[in-house]
């Protein structure tokens, strides 16, 4: 039998159940290949195009390589938000919160106030009102889950361990070398090294959320709950 966690304790699944598990992984492998082909080439050209055709154009504000990012993250911030929204699961904080962090690098990767939208979105999406607005969320989001801390202790645990845990590990090793490359003027193509690491981090945030948006978390066991 299969284990999902639920807050009352181990929930127990009969082998009914492992017909539907095995379809699910085929189809999230399937989705991940697709994925990883689809910006491998991405890479390849990206790299084809600035290192020998010298278009460093690809890179510039607002260019190809930030709109893919941008459109990256929107396609992980809907994957993670769907099943929250579709699906009866107990570890719904998990996607919420991974869908919210996307929907901030989101902010963070475009510039809301150049946009032709009412001024209230303006006010909201960027500058103080969007670092108050991100706040709150957030701030929600840990308020629930200290009010809940034995049960979200664990799953925190157990995500950390999991696949998609080490994925969104990675995405954040991504964009910390990133980042590292933002001011490093010394390498030609600094500004594109920057910004190819922060998508290699943003498509490992939407495999996590692939993966995560069809597996629930498991394996806690009831004891681990009292």
């Amino acid at each position: 039998m299969n284990n999902i966690p639920s807050k009352k304790g181990t929930i127990y699944v009969g082998k009914n159940l492992e017909h539907d598990d095995k379809n699910h992984n085929k189809l999230i492998n399937m989705k991940i290949f697709i994925v990883l082909t689809i910006f491998t080439g991405i890479f390849c050209w990206f790299g084809y195009s600035v290192y020998v055709l010298n278009q460093a154009s690809i890179y510039a504000e607002n260019g190809l390589l930030e709109n893919i990012q941008v459109f990256t993250l929107i396609s992980s911030c809907l994957v993670f938000l769907l099943p929250v929204l579709h699906q009866k699961r107990e570890d719904k904080l998990v996607l919420l919160f991974f869908s919210f962090l996307c929907f901030s690098f989101i902010l963070r990767e475009i510039d809301v106030e150049h946009f032709n939208i009412p001024i209230f979105l303006k006010t909201v999406g960027s500058g103080i009102g969007r670092n108050i607005m991100l706040a709150v969320g957030f701030i929600a989001m840990t308020t629930y889950a200290l009010l809940n801390f034995t049960y979200y202790k664990i799953l925190a645990r157990v995500f950390l361990v999991s696949i998609e845990g080490l994925l969104i590990i990675m995405a954040g090793i991504l964009l910390y070398i990133g980042d590292y490359f933002e001011n490093y003027k010394l390498i030609q193509h600094h500004v594109f090294l920057e910004e190819i690491f922060e998508l290699s981090g943003y498509v490992s945030i939407l495999l996590a959320a692939l993966i995560l948006s069809k597996k629930k978390l498991s394996h806690i066991n009831s004891n681990e709950l009292t």
